[in-house]
């Protein structure tokens, strides 16, 4: 398991851990009692965050696998509590699906580094089978569709390492204007400002969103909120090697139009897009105006490709700025 975007990591304290066999506290409180712990390995690359798998012996012999990521200071503390919020509310939906979160909290040893703690599942590195993962999504959204009467989620959750401003709303325009500003700024941040993006912003705001977004809340028609995982893409959703069994994972979760679910499958580099689209449409239908599906899709599509822009402040990101 890795976090949501991966890039080649910087060399971190978890290598240091490969023969280690010991662990903080406050780990060991999210353990069963008389765990014996046989190696501590690291575990994926991820740029954001230090990652960890854990092998256990259970106290009636039985091995058991942990994932542990974590991240110190005040941003660790948010992620890795964004991380356990997100992750267990969509575990109560699609226990099957989701590896069981475990704890969260701070070391004991060093109490400004934060850490998560759920199941470790061994995967393959693959696009998942389209009927299979939509099956799941769609179960998801289906299941919590009006469990909240709000737009946003009770705390900040990050994509990598960049927070998502999850401010509650009534209106799902006003949520999403409010998430699309906090990533333009973010993604100001690693390039500089540019006038005429500048230009495409106001427009973007105030008249391509309420274009957009307004009619499904409008002229008699209604959306109702669901449980989005925002971060859907192959390299947090795979077939755990053992059972088979899709697992999806880094959520950042907030309560949206279930269709935004739908925005990173878009991108080309996910050799996602159209049978995905297809067979969530055949289990959830579109909602209305129907025709303006696919330019919403584009609008929601357009918050991933800042993301990747924000991330990375190179020649890499620039380009999905000019796209």
């Amino acid at each position: 398991m890795s976090s949501s975007i991966e890039k080649q990591a910087e060399p971190n304290e978890d290598v240091a851990l490969q023969s280690a066999t010991e662990l903080d506290n406050n780990i060991l409180k999210n353990l069963p009692e008389d765990t014996e712990i046989l190696s501590i390995t690291p575990s994926g690359a991820s740029a954001w965050v230090q990652t960890v798998r854990i092998e256990t012996r259970q106290k009636d012999g039985a091995i058991k696998l942990y994932f542990r990521k974590s991240q110190t200071g005040e941003t660790g503390r948010k992620m890795m509590q964004g991380t356990w919020e997100s992750e267990s509310i969509f575990y109560s939906y699609s226990p099957e699906h989701v590896p069981k979160p475990y704890g969260w909290g701070n070391y004991e040893s060093d109490p400004d580094t934060w850490f998560y703690l759920c199941a470790f599942h061994d995967m393959e590195d693959d696009v998942p089978d389209v009927r299979n993962f939509v099956s799941i999504v769609s179960g998801i959204h289906k299941e919590s569709l009006g469990k909240s009467s709000q737009y946003g989620f009770q705390v900040p959750t990050f994509l990598a390492n960049l927070p998502n401003d999850n401010t509650w709303q009534d209106s799902w325009e006003v949520w999403f204007t409010q998430a699309m500003k906090q990533m333009f700024a973010i993604e100001e941040l690693s390039h500089g400002k540019d006038d005429e993006l500048e230009v495409l912003k106001d427009a973007l705001y105030e008249k391509i969103i309420p274009r957009l977004l307004r009619p499904l809340e409008t002229g008699g028609r209604s959306i109702k909120p669901c449980l989005v995982h925002s971060d859907l893409w192959p390299g947090n959703s795979m077939p755990d090697a053992d059972t088979g069994e899709i697992m999806i994972f880094d959520s950042c979760a907030f309560w949206g139009h279930n269709e935004a679910d739908l925005g990173s499958w878009r991108a080309p580099r996910y050799k996602m897009g159209r049978p995905f689209f297809k067979e969530y449409q055949k289990v959830m239908g579109m909602s209305e105006p129907q025709e303006d599906w696919d330019d919403r899709n584009t609008l929601y599509a357009m918050r991933y490709d800042l993301l990747v822009s924000a991330l990375f402040p190179n020649t890499y990101g620039i380009k999905f700025r000019n796209m």
